[in-house]
């Protein structure tokens, strides 16, 4: 049986700039994460591949390869942009000469043949001004098949109000860097979570992965699977919320503890955070932000951070956040 993909929040952009003292580009991690997708499509019987916004490439030609490589194993890719995709015209231009794939600058209904669903696509500008009035004039659809909405946004724009008569079997989302689904009436929306990223720390250390979604009459459901490879975890201190002699710690994508205090001692915290390293030491640790310095974050293996005495203090000290609103 046919299904179909969707991801979202891949900010491929190959610029990092002096924000971040990074072991590896997010962009040469990211390309690994995107080259995965090829043997989803071939062994999920992938027919439509949707993305759901912020793609944010530095240059379009950088998502050509991969465009070429799905619609070859014989799937539709379906596109709209979020409030990051600020050359959607020139990625469209581009990306549409490429056959069977549809790009959704301005809101549009195609209906996908293999998998007999309608698809509307409703882009994302800055802000995410407009959003919630492109949602309110959907036309009305063809009820004869089911219909999935593709869009970017916060969840509150999606309102049952503003779903409800259409019906849609499935919105697929971007915009929330978790996986995550929320049951609106008659309707399922679903967060597939995002590629790789570092910049927010709070917020972009949880799990990159995807949805493959199944349709079998009008009914859609839908499984998520986490990418091979790295992924961002995060520890941070926050000496500024206390109680009693105890400071609030947060860990981030890190399932194997769940610790919400910490003892205000630096020791402590050092052997915990020496712990996390080893216990994950492929993947990929952030730092909160620190404007004054720069790099402004730290982003670095386990492993790279037990060999080097030097980065593992440092990473330490940048873990405590810098202020009450620090990232």
């Amino acid at each position: 049986m046919p299904n179909f993909l969707h991801i979202a929040d891949l900010h491929h952009a190959r610029h990092t700039g002096d924000a971040i003292h990074a072991e590896r580009k997010s962009f040469d991690i990211q390309r690994e994460k995107l080259q995965q997708l090829a043997s989803v499509i071939r062994e999920h019987d992938i027919a439509a591949f949707l993305i759901a916004g912020d793609i944010e490439v530095s240059d379009s030609d950088d998502l050509i390869p991969y465009l070429e490589e799905w619609t070859a194993l014989g799937a539709s890719v379906y596109i709209v942009f979020g409030e990051h995709d600020v050359n959607r015209h020139r990625d469209k231009e581009l990306w549409e000469t490429i056959p069977h794939v549809h790009c959704f600058v301005e809101p549009a209904y195609r209906f996908e043949p293999k998998l007999g669903i309608g698809i509307y696509g409703i882009s994302c500008t800055s802000n995410q001004i407009g959003l919630t009035e492109a949602l309110e004039r959907i036309p009305p659809l063809d009820a004869t098949h089911p219909n999935l909405l593709l869009s970017h946004g916060r969840v509150g724009a999606f309102s049952t109000s503003r779903l409800q008569r259409h019906s849609f079997a499935y919105v697929a989302l971007g915009d929330h860097h978790r996986y995550d689904v929320i049951e609106r009436l008659n309707t399922t929306i679903v967060y597939p979570g995002h590629l790789f990223s570092v910049w927010d720390g709070c917020g972009k250390a949880w799990e990159t992965g995807y949805v493959i979604g199944s349709i079998e009459g009008d009914t859609v459901t839908h499984t998520f699977h986490v990418f091979q490879g790295a992924q961002t975890r995060r520890v941070c201190v926050n000496p500024f919320i206390r109680n009693g002699d105890h400071i609030r710690l947060t860990l981030d994508n890190i399932p194997s503890m769940k610790k919400e205090w910490i003892p205000d001692d630096y020791d402590t915290i050092q052997s915990l955070i020496r712990h996390l390293l080893h216990t994950y030491p492929d993947d990929y640790f952030v730092t909160p932000s620190h404007a004054k310095l720069r790099p402004r974050r730290m982003c670095m293996s386990g492993r790279r951070l037990l060999e080097d005495s030097s980065l593992f203090e440092s990473f330490v000290q940048r873990s405590y956040k810098a202020t009450a609103r620090t990232q």
